[in-house]
C-alpha cells in the first residue's frame, strides 16, 4: 500500500540566465512559463491533495498554473523549501565574477556539500538541514494511515538543490548522495511512500517511480501523467 504520492517539480527556466541565483527572487522567463505550464498540463488529471512550493517567484508561479490546472488546491509558500543561498555570489554574472573571484568560480557544484560562499552562503548539508525536516512534516501531515480511500497525492515546486536532496534520500543515500541526480529546469520526478510510513524513518520505505522527466511542451505535443506512471 502506498501511503503517499510525493511529486517533486523544479521551477521552469528563471529569466536570468548570465549570473548566479539562489535566493534571488527572479521571475520565470517566457521559456520558463512554457515549461511550468507544460508540467501543469502533465499533473492535470492526479487528484492532489495539496500544493507548496518555495516563497521564490519562479516556483509560485509554476505552483499557481498547476493550481488553475487541477481545479485546486491554492499553493503554501514555505520558505524552508528555497535553494541554496550563494552568499556574495547572488545575481553577479558570471563574467564579472571570473574576473573578480576566480577562487569561487573554480569551486565545482560536486564540492558544495560543506562549503559556504562567503557573505552569508548555505552548502548543500545546510539546504538539507532546513528543507527536510520541512518536508517530512508534510509528509507526515497527508500520508495515508488507514487501507481505505485513493492514495492521497502533493506536490512540492521546488529548486535544483532541494529536488536533489529529496532524490537522494528517497533511494537510501542521504544528502550526501545529492550529486548522483540531475534535475533539467521544468523536470517532474515522483517519490512513493509505501505504508507503513514512520516519521522516525522517513524515507525506509520510499521508492523512486520518475526521476528528472520533462513533459514536451504544446508544441511538442501534450503528456500527462497516470497514477499508473
Amino acid at each position: 500500500m502506498i501511503a503517499l504520492r510525493l511529486y517533486v517539480l523544479r521551477h521552469g527556466e528563471p529569466d536570468l540566465l548570465d549570473a548566479f541565483y539562489g535566493h534571488e527572487d527572479v521571475e520565470l522567463s517566457a521559456r520558463g512559463r512554457v515549461q511550468a505550464a507544460a508540467q501543469a498540463h502533465a499533473l492535470a488529471d492526479l487528484p492532489l491533495q495539496a500544493i507548496y512550493c518555495s516563497d521564490l517567484r519562479r516556483t509560485c508561479a509554476g505552483a499557481a498554473l498547476l493550481a488553475a490546472e487541477v481545479g485546486g488546491p491554492s499553493p503554501v509558500a514555505l520558505p524552508a523549501l528555497r535553494e541554496m543561498h550563494l552568499g556574495l555570489l547572488e545575481r553577479v554574472r558570471f563574467a564579472d565574477a571570473r574576473v573578480k573571484h576566480p577562487e569561487l568560480m573554480a569551486r565545482r557544484y560536486e564540492d558544495m556539500l560543506d562549503f559556504r560562499m562567503p557573505g552569508g552562503g548555505e552548502s548543500v548539508q545546510d539546504v538539507a538541514a532546513r528543507a527536510l525536516p520541512c518536508v517530512i512534516e508534510l509528509i507526515a501531515r497527508h500520508a495515508r494511515t488507514g487501507p481505505e480511500g485513493q492514495v492521497p497525492a502533493i506536490a512540492l515546486v521546488a529548486h535544483n538543490t532541494v529536488n536533489r536532496i529529496l532524490l537522494a534520500c528517497a533511494t537510501g543515500l542521504g544528502p550526501t548522495g545529492y550529486i548522483r541526480f540531475e534535475q533539467s529546469l521544468g523536470a517532474i520526478n515522483r517519490i512513493d511512500l509505501l505504508a507503513p510510513w514512520s516519521h522516525q524513518a522517513p524515507w525506509a520505505t520510499a521508492r523512486l517511480a520518475l526521476a528528472n522527466w520533462v513533459p514536451p511542451s504544446n508544441a511538442d505535443g501534450p503528456a500527462k501523467l497516470t497514477i499508473a506512471q
